[in-house]
């Protein structure tokens, strides 16, 4: 950083020591409250996740961040790296009119308060996923029902590949997955979680997470109210709630998605309207994927819906799409790593998570399947399976294109359900996932083969 920083390097290596020791405080400190010392590899692990970014940041990233000497250059993130430092020079008047305007504002307000270079928002997304990532580890010991040797292992959530990857990038991804589980796991949590948090807290750290979610991913708030209206509809709160009451709650939680529309034009941003986005994800003709390029035998476009009934048929084989890609396509050649190629190094880090996606996917499942068998006695594991089911279907549904980095915005949900069936679950109960589940893969892995060679 010395040597490349041209532009505030006093308020970045600043900001880098305020990262990397507040960040190793707080590891350190939910690993004392939750009572586990082995979680105090969180620590090192953050230490790592810190010098791992900055690596990144440098050799895949910086690059070609400039649209000068840049060939590839146009990717959402290198525009959002721009458009913000063009909204502060224009005195915070939105140059350009688009969908993602929350996201230009949240990095223009870290570029005026730090300055701007590539290091300081690589530095901001990795504190904001820590902050993140130990409020879901914390969740996830409070809902557990009885603790076990390897509870431990949830603090691997810090180096998950591709989670990691684009915490470098200017993005939204990784921003938009803390502000969908936030929300999400807090009022969970006050409904049937064991420890009872206020209401005032609840509604204010909730509210407050999605309002920001409005702004930066307006349609991504559905899914955020879908799972509420699931877990107020079918858990069993310890809490005394009328039917009245329940009804307000999600008076109230409606209420504010349907401020999307108006937080985005407030930014400056191109008008919303949530009932035509649902439309359109419906109906492959009327979406911008359309316009795309598709191959001729895709298995993407096999998959794109026409109409609703064909929305909700596709819904599955879109889910394990999400899943596996890019796989089978395992191609990363090295001179494209060694010039710096973003999309190499994304592609790099996309198929490993892949991977462990596939793997510790029947883990999930059989610890959904436990959570249903108990929700009568021990309700809490359930808020946690169906934020991420729902997230999860959300995305899979919610998007034409089938792109990697989408997923994202589950994959920390994901990896913490697994969790939950790894530390909670039996051999046999897993096996039984895990034999339905690589069967599935195999014969879509068969279809694919014969679709592709015809």
């Amino acid at each position: 950083m010395l040597a490349t920083v041209q532009v505030a390097l006093v308020n970045t290596l600043a900001l880098f020591l305020f990262v990397t020791l507040i960040g190793f405080w707080r590891c350190r400190v939910t690993a004392v409250r939750l009572g586990d010392t082995k979680l105090r590899v969180l620590g090192t692990l953050w230490l790592i996740k810190v010098g791992l970014t900055l690596v990144l940041l440098y050799a895949g990233w910086m690059p070609e961040l400039d649209p000068a000497s840049s060939d590839t250059w146009g990717y959402d993130p290198q525009r959002f790296y721009r458009d913000a430092y063009d909204l502060i020079e224009n005195g915070w008047n939105p140059v350009v009119n688009s969908n993602y305007q929350g996201i230009i504002f949240y990095y223009g307000a870290v570029f005026y308060l730090f300055g701007h270079n590539p290091v300081v928002p690589a530095l901001i997304n990795a504190f904001v996923s820590l902050l993140g990532m130990l409020f879901l580890i914390r969740i996830a010991y409070e809902f557990k029902a009885q603790r076990s040797p390897r509870d431990w292992t949830l603090a691997y959530l810090l180096l998950i590949p591709e989670f990691l990857w684009y915490d470098v990038m200017t993005s939204r991804e990784t921003l938009t997955a803390v502000l969908v589980l936030v929300p999400t796991l807090s009022l969970g949590r006050y409904l049937v979680g064991p420890v009872k948090p206020s209401l005032l807290r609840t509604m204010l750290v909730g509210g407050a997470c999605l309002a920001m979610l409005l702004a930066v991913r307006t349609s991504m708030a559905i899914p955020v109210v879908a799972s509420v209206g699931m877990m107020v509809l079918f858990l069993q709160s310890s809490r005394r709630f009328s039917l009245a009451l329940k009804v307000l709650f999600m008076i109230l939680i409606i209420g504010l998605l349907s401020l999307g529309p108006m937080v985005q034009q407030i930014t400056g941003g191109s008008a919303v309207d949530l009932l035509e986005t649902v439309q359109r994800v419906q109906s492959f003709k009327d979406n911008v994927a359309s316009r795309s390029e598709w191959s001729e035998n895709s298995v993407g476009l096999l998959l794109a819906p026409n109409n609703v009934f064909e929305s909700f048929l596709f819904l599955v084989p879109r889910a394990i799409m999400y899943l596996v890609a890019p796989l089978p396509n395992i191609s990363v050649p090295i001179t494209d790593l060694l010039a710096g190629s973003w999309a190499a190094w994304q592609r790099l880090f996309a198929i490993p998570t892949s991977l462990m996606m596939i793997v510790v996917l029947p883990y999930a499942l059989a610890g959904f399947s436990l959570a249903l068998k108990q929700r009568k006695q021990w309700p809490a594991p359930l808020v946690l399976h169906i934020s991420f089911w729902i997230t999860f279907l959300a995305i899979a549904g919610g998007n034409i294109i089938i792109h990697e980095r989408y997923r994202v915005m589950m994959e920390l949900l994901l990896f913490a359900s697994a969790w939950l069936g790894y530390t909670s679950c039996t051999k046999k109960q897993i096996n039984r996932y895990a034999v339905a589940w690589y069967s599935v893969l195999a014969s879509a892995a068969m279809f694919y083969m014969i679709y592709k060679t015809f």
